[in-house]
């Protein structure tokens, strides 16, 4: 009932033009055999949930080509072991036996790359079992996850790398990850829950308490205790060098943030004590939680619990405002102190995110993709309109005029050269561009154009001058990153002389 009547709304908020709200996302949502792509408002786009690969390993190749006797058999063996130790009940054991054998049932019927989707996520249980990774308190997600996909591809349309699937009567999203199925995806599910949150919060057409309050609860349910007795929403996949399950310390604290803000407007006091169990991932070292030395010696907090050297920006900035707003919302004394033990690191790290004209994606890394460039922004305008330091402020403006500031140029010469002679024509510019120069003749005739792309600093074009003549030389630079197109030039005039003798 919650979603049809957020699509119901959303229809009439879409046709007014005074606006769906800048985030709403697409989702393919099944419905019984059908199933349909359809704009949801409360569902993230994908630039917000985006996994950037962090390392070099294909992650669909580490899981065994298909399902063995010996993977059946251990997964069989874990369901009656825990059913034995009255760690699951028996209807459990029911539920899921009966999932796991419908689902190698339905693989043997496919074909092709909708077997492969299945194959991937049922030989994914069988290794959870033979590594004893099997537990019972991670069961729930495992079966759930497996049973999705035992419905979604026998029949359903197939999806795009990246697209985000929804199942009637759930709040849940999966993403589509080409060569692994249909995965829970927690970062995605708990922005969900902060966008419905904010939708009640500001009185809009589109919200919906019911359906905030089923995506907690579902999530709550599938709540993992980690080995340090804290609980995690995990990934379930082979991904970038990292062996499931693991967690992220974004998603982690994107979590705490939702079930902080959710148990404030629904006087839920059951969701601030979810979210105090999930405090733990920041107190724990990798792999099993997400707490490390961060490379300015302070303490950080990690994107991806298997990658204890990759320090992500904008993931590290989004677990600290989680933390940051749930000390506030819940008044809790532990989360402040996990909030206070890394913000000097984040302050110290943030110069080291900018290369003059952009920034980095992570530390001593790559550069920031459109997308996560403007993610980081976002971020460190967050922390700055909470006043939690002065950098912050200065870095999120300055990533903006780096968004928003058209390239400079400057031709800085030479401006004589002599006949038949090569000679570089240099300049300087202020931005990753496309940079053109042109030589023309007194007469406007064209006598050189070349074009390339040039990173901030100087550069130069090599021109090989013919006869004596004043020249004209414009220099035009186009910035690429941002899409803006924006633009600059300079020009200056080159005598050219006849060589000596």
């Amino acid at each position: 009932m919650g979603y049809v009547k957020r699509m119901a709304l959303a229809a009439v908020v879409m046709t007014a033009v005074a606006a769906a709200p800048a985030h709403a996302g697409t989702v393919i949502e099944v419905d019984g055999k059908t199933a349909h792509r359809v704009n949801d408002p409360a569902v993230p786009t994908r630039a917000e949930i985006a996994l950037p690969v962090p390392g070099r390993v294909s992650a669909s190749g580490v899981v065994a080509r298909a399902s063995t006797k010996r993977g059946r058999r251990a997964v069989y063996a874990v369901l009656r072991r825990e059913l034995r130790r009255k760690h699951i009940k028996r209807s459990q054991y029911r539920r899921w036996r009966t999932t796991y054998v419908r689902s190698a049932g339905t693989l043997r019927r496919l074909r092709g790359a909708r077997a492969a989707q299945l194959r991937y996520v049922l030989v994914s249980v069988e290794s959870l079992a033979l590594r004893k990774r099997l537990i019972p308190s991670r069961m729930p997600a495992v079966f759930l996850q497996l049973e999705r996909n035992r419905q979604y591809w026998p029949g359903m349309p197939y999806p795009g790398v990246g697209d985000q699937v929804s199942f009637r009567g759930s709040e849940l999203l999966y993403q589509y990850f080409a060569g692994e199925g249909l995965q829970l995806h927690p970062l995605s599910i708990f922005k969900k829950a902060n966008h419905l949150h904010g939708f009640c919060e500001r009185k809009e057409p589109a919200c919906d308490e019911a359906a905030l309050r089923s995506i907690l609860d579902e999530m709550t349910a599938l709540a993992v205790k980690r080995s340090r007795g804290f609980i995690a929403w995990e990934y379930l996949f082979y991904f970038g060098g990292g062996t499931p399950p693991w967690m992220s310390g974004m998603a982690q604290a994107t979590g705490i943030q939702a079930l902080g803000r959710a148990a404030q407007l629904l006087h839920e006091p059951k969701y601030d004590a979810t979210a105090r169990r999930a405090l733990g991932a920041f107190t724990t070292a990798p792999p099993t939680g997400v707490r490390t030395t961060g490379p300015r010696g302070g303490v950080a907090y990690l994107q991806y619990s298997f990658a204890p050297r990759l320090y992500i920006f904008n993931a590290f900035l989004q677990s600290l405002i989680g933390l940051y707003d749930f000390s506030n919302l819940a008044e809790n004394a532990r989360a402040r102190t996990l909030y206070a033990d890394a913000i000097d690191e984040a302050r110290a790290e943030v110069p080291f995110s900018d290369v003059g004209d952009w920034s980095l994606y992570n530390y001593a890394g790559h550069e920031s993709s459109r997308d996560y460039h403007e993610l980081l922004r976002e971020f460190l305008d967050s922390l700055c309109t909470r006043k939690q330091g002065a950098v912050f402020c200065e870095y999120a403006k300055k990533y903006r005029g780096y968004q928003v500031d058209p390239p400079a140029i400057d031709y800085e010469g030479p401006t004589t050269a002599m006949e038949d002679r090569p000679v570089a024509l240099r300049f300087s510019v202020s931005k990753l561009s496309a940079v053109q120069v042109t030589v023309t003749r007194p007469d406007g005739r064209v006598v050189f154009d070349r074009l390339a792309t040039f990173r901030r600093g100087t550069g130069a074009f090599t021109w090989t001058p013919k006869g004596p003549s004043t020249f004209t030389v414009r220099v035009a630079a186009k910035e690429l990153r941002t899409g803006l197109g924006k633009r600059d030039s300079d020009t200056a005039d080159v005598v050219v002389e006849n060589q000596p003798g």
